[in-house]
């Protein structure tokens, strides 16, 4: 083959890598999607009719007609108690995502500090983070700033310990390798290491928002004046049901949402990787 044409073909092979990714992120999130609508609608509609055929009191377990409707008729409401949701998730995921990713290169680069600090991590990984609330309130008060940071503690140590797995998988002897092929230590950590690393970040990252949306509506049942927890607690004081069905609904469209986009950037940022991305 000549070598303008290998040139070409070199050159053009990144591009169609790409556009395969972006095809295959379509193909497979529309098949998820309607598989997903439809399995929802289904359970809806067999709630609908035994709740119908039993005569259920709708004020002690709704229809799915009536916290859908008050989706709709309250969307203003519920729309500002979701957003108020996502903005504390972004924050706390974010602090989580920038404080483990490093820490978790550190404790696997450096055997003394994985000794020291492994047994502490994993004491805190299994202390119920819900119970530090309480403390949080006395030192900042009711604030978003203390659901941020249980949020921020619910997602942490899952990031943590996944992103120490991913920098441990690589084999040294790549290193080596590019060591003597006249890489620097910084084009050996963004070619191999990191690369090797994401599948597991990402599974920790995708582990640790599921955990930060159920720790957001705990936080904002204790502490704070806006968010989808706080706006169920005030449902439940009037004994609102549908309100509080259509609350958990938002929540578990909020979490839908960023459990998405995890999985999206997944298969946009490591295309070599499986599916399950």
């Amino acid at each position: 083959m000549p070598d303008h044409a290998l040139t070409k073909v070199v050159a053009a092979s990144p591009q169609r890598s790409l556009w395969h990714s972006v095809d295959r992120l379509r193909q497979s999130f529309v098949g998820s999607a309607i598989i997903a609508v439809l399995s929802v609608a289904a359970l809806l509609g067999l709630w609908e009719l035994l709740a119908w055929a039993y005569d259920v009191p709708r004020w002690l377990f709704p229809r799915p007609s009536d916290f859908l409707n008050r989706l709709v008729t309250d969307w203003q409401m519920i729309g500002h108690h979701a957003l108020a949701t996502s903005v504390t998730i972004l924050k706390g995921f974010g602090l989580g995502v920038l404080i483990a990713v490093p820490l978790a290169l550190a404790i696997a680069s450096v055997p003394a500090l994985e000794r020291g600090l492994y047994p502490v991590i994993v004491f805190l990984n299994i202390m119920p983070k819900t119970v530090i609330g309480p403390i949080l309130i006395v030192w900042f008060g009711i604030s978003p700033l203390v659901a941020a940071l249980i949020v921020f503690l619910m997602c942490f140590f899952p990031i943590l310990v996944d992103a120490i797995s991913g920098f441990k998988s690589i084999d040294p002897r790549l290193f080596y390798i590019s060591r003597t092929m006249g890489a620097s230590s910084l084009q050996g950590f963004f070619k191999f290491r990191l690369p090797a690393a994401m599948p597991h970040i990402f599974s920790g990252m995708r582990i640790g928002v599921v955990k930060a949306v159920e720790g957001v509506i705990v936080a904002e049942f204790i502490a704070s004046n806006a968010g989808i927890g706080f706006m169920i607690l005030q449902a439940s004081a009037y004994m609102d049901v549908s309100l509080m069905f259509a609350g958990l609904i938002a929540a578990a469209i909020v979490a839908l949402a960023f459990n998405s986009l995890m999985s999206i950037a997944g298969r946009i940022l490591m295309p070599w990787a499986n599916t399950a991305y």
